[in-house]
């Protein structure tokens, strides 16, 4: 019920196009508590409820009412904002899903949705496999098992072909581009399991495609992916430099420090995503900030980890205002894990 009426009371702060804190002052109430309603940690209290409908025009019984719209809504926030989904919400959103699939509708919107909705489920499991493969490894440090485990889970690099092509993938995306050609969107999508699987010929192809289609700073990106695989580091430079000169904007930038990460080119990496930040419009995603914590944390700093880290909260709070849920809580148990490594190092 929590999460019900809190998914409500999003969905009409939102139609009304007013912000948590706007809705908080009417109901002299913190932007907080607001929040924590709308996340489904807490419910308003009874007696604000007229006053709530008041300011949505809307009767109580309404206000406690779920549409299929809103059901597919609170989904959508369940799976952004939660970070492990009960078994019983889980199993009442696949058995809703799989019904809306039926509406004719609703069923494009409801497949997407039952797929996001597996698909977290796949990484919460790979966190749990990946935390418990680990443990057993450290109890039994000669089981090889366990390696898989965690590669499993984590993606680590096999170098087995049989068990990291992407045969099937990349058909499917060639069949669907048959359908729909002018889609520039997907070529990057069939281009990077192209490179991936060392197949440049065919991704080269397809990129002048999609470069007929849309000129964007996306060209240079895959011409230095592409001349990368091929072995040609200097070449792949080349392209990387010019895309940011024909498109100074943050996604290039942001994409050039992903590049250059990849190459352990760190310093680079980082003024590159400085800059990505400092141009970027808002509200800023926080792929950034996570990138250079990673970045800090694969250097040895510690401390600068932890830094990036607390911008990322920031970003949620100033950017998406958001100061609850696992948008925020992800960074909070990044940073304990951090903090722990830095008493370590000084206890050594």
């Amino acid at each position: 019920m929590n999460i019900e009426i809190g998914t409500k009371i999003k969905q009409l702060r939102l139609k009304l196009g007013m912000t948590q804190e706007q809705l908080g002052e009417e109901l002299s109430v913190s932007p907080q508590a607001v929040s924590k309603w709308e996340s489904g940690t807490t419910m308003p209290d009874i007696q604000l409820l007229p006053e709530i409908s008041v300011i949505f025009g809307i009767s109580i019984d309404e206000l406690f009412s779920m549409t299929d719209e809103s059901r597919m809504e609170r989904i959508e926030n369940m799976i952004d904002n939660v970070r492990f989904i009960t078994e019983k919400d889980f199993t009442e959103s696949e058995n809703f899903l799989k019904e809306k699939e039926k509406d004719e509708k609703k069923k494009a919107r409801a497949a997407l949705l039952l797929a996001e909705l597996y698909s977290k489920r796949i990484w919460e499991y790979r966190e749990l496999a990946s935390e418990l493969g680990q443990k057993a490894l450290l109890l039994n440090p000669d089981e090889k098992r366990a390696h898989n485990v965690i590669f499993d889970a984590d993606g680590g690099p096999y170098s087995d072909y049989n068990a990291t092509n992407h045969v099937k993938t990349i058909d499917f995306y060639k069949d669907f581009l048959e359908e729909h050609p002018e889609n520039p969107r997907t070529y990057l999508w069939l281009m990077d399991l192209l490179i991936a699987d060392g197949r440049t010929e065919e991704a080269k192809e397809y990129l002048w495609k999609m470069d007929k289609i849309e000129h964007s700073f996306r060209t240079d990106l895959y011409l230095g992916l592409i001349a990368k695989e091929e072995c040609d580091l200097p070449k792949a430079l080349e392209h990387w430099e010019h895309m940011t000169e024909e498109f100074d904007c943050w996604l290039s930038w942001s994409c050039k420090g992903d590049l250059y990460a990849r190459l352990c080119r760190f310093e680079e990496a980082v003024a590159f995503y400085e800059h990505a930040l400092e141009i970027q419009p808002p509200p800023r995603y926080m792929d950034i900030t996570e990138s250079l914590s990673f970045i800090a944390e694969a250097t040895g700093d510690y401390e600068k980890a932890v830094e990036y880290r607390k911008k990322s909260i920031e970003l949620c709070e100033t950017d998406w205002k958001i100061t609850e849920g696992e948008w925020v809580d992800i960074h909070k148990r990044e940073i304990e894990r951090l903090e722990g490594k830095i008493k370590k190092s000084v206890l050594r």
